[in-house]
């Protein structure tokens, strides 16, 4: 049996390659000049933040469609049940961006990819783009569903490929301390920077190989860009810059510091996981900031924190946004489209 491998890019082993070929290149150009017009819509799969497995929010995924082609951001848990919901067909999937490694993002990267080669392993190889060690789960993922590509479907004489066969899985550059493009096709342009969602005890693993990005996406008439998890960020506001829509996490910080402090059965360092969550997320009022120091025509509240089922009072969420952004504000459901 060969080892699974991840195919590379004809057009370069390395994605600094092709981000010094695409930089300079405007998207979505027709063959004769001309701009498409292709309509950009954006699909909110999944709008709850954190780890949490609630009934009415699935976790954090979304989709941005252009055209009969889908560009998924994030693949976590209950992805491919969104996906139906929203009436996506998963071979128009042309690319999957993970924002970062946490479970409530990546959770379900390998059951997509295997039920894509299920029903689809004879169209084009699905491009995932993430962090630093997204080539080696990808691998992984394929060699843990190993048993799964022996187990006959078929009877006759045709060769199933393996799951790594159908996918070219990619690293983003680690330190993207200003925005680059590392993603083009005759659709959209997709620009990352690094956000701020880490903190780092000094020598540790995470330090050397943890990152985590926001994404752009640009057509000739439209911009969107995801902050993905992030604390307040220069650098995301440098990548939204002019964006027509911000897709915004938000924690209710207040609320989750009680219900944290009121679980007694906690077996956890709380106030560690305060500190992350106080410094590495964005508050109603921070997202207002981050808005109008970019610019942005509106923005779309997603990666609810608590996000729980049956909230009734969504103000929790944009209370304080007003005192720095004057745009639209909306607080997005799961299948929400904008």
């Amino acid at each position: 049996m060969n080892a699974p491998r991840i195919t590379r890019s004809a057009l370069g082993s390395t994605l600094c390659t092709l981000i010094v070929a695409l930089s300079a290149v405007l998207p979505a150009a027709a063959a004769d000049g001309s701009k498409r017009t292709t309509r950009m819509e954006l699909v909110t799969l999944g709008t709850g933040g954190g780890p949490s497995v609630r009934l009415n929010r699935a976790q954090t995924s979304s989709a941005v469609v252009i055209g009969e082609d889908i560009y998924l951001i994030d693949s976590a848990d209950g992805v491919l049940r969104q996906l139906a919901g929203a009436d996506l067909p998963i071979e128009r999937i042309k690319a999957v961006f993970i924002t970062h490694h946490h479970f409530d993002h990546n959770g379900d990267l390998g059951p997509l990819l295997v039920q894509r080669w299920l029903f689809h392993f004879a169209q084009p190889q699905i491009k995932v783009i993430g962090p630093p060690m997204t080539r080696e789960m990808v691998t992984y993922l394929a060699k843990a569903f190993r048993a799964t590509e022996l187990a006959p479907i078929f009877i006759g004489t045709t060769r199933v490929p393996g799951i790594v066969e159908t996918v070219d899985a990619t690293d983003i550059p680690g330190n993207l301390e200003t925005p680059a493009v590392i993603y083009q096709d005759e659709n959209v342009r997709v620009s990352a920077v690094l956000n701020d969602h880490y903190h780092f005890l000094p020598g540790s693993a995470a330090a050397a190989a943890a990152r985590s990005y926001a994404f752009r996406f640009d057509t000739a008439t439209r911009s969107i860009t995801f902050t993905g998890d992030t604390g307040p960020s220069k650098r995301v506001a440098q990548l939204a810059r002019g964006s027509d829509v911000l897709v915004s996490e938000v924690i209710d910080m207040d609320r989750m510091e009680r219900l944290l402090r009121s679980n007694e059965r906690a077996d956890f360092p709380i106030d560690e996981l305060i500190e992350h969550l106080r410094k590495d997320h964005l508050t109603p009022p921070q997202v207002g900031e981050l808005a109008a120091s970019a610019g942005v025509k509106e923005v779309v509240l997603h990666h609810l924190v608590p996000g729980f089922d049956g909230e009734t009072d969504m103000s929790v969420y944009t209370k304080g946004i007003e005192q720095h952004f004057k745009g639209p504000v909306r607080v997005a459901r799961d299948l929400d489209r904008f």
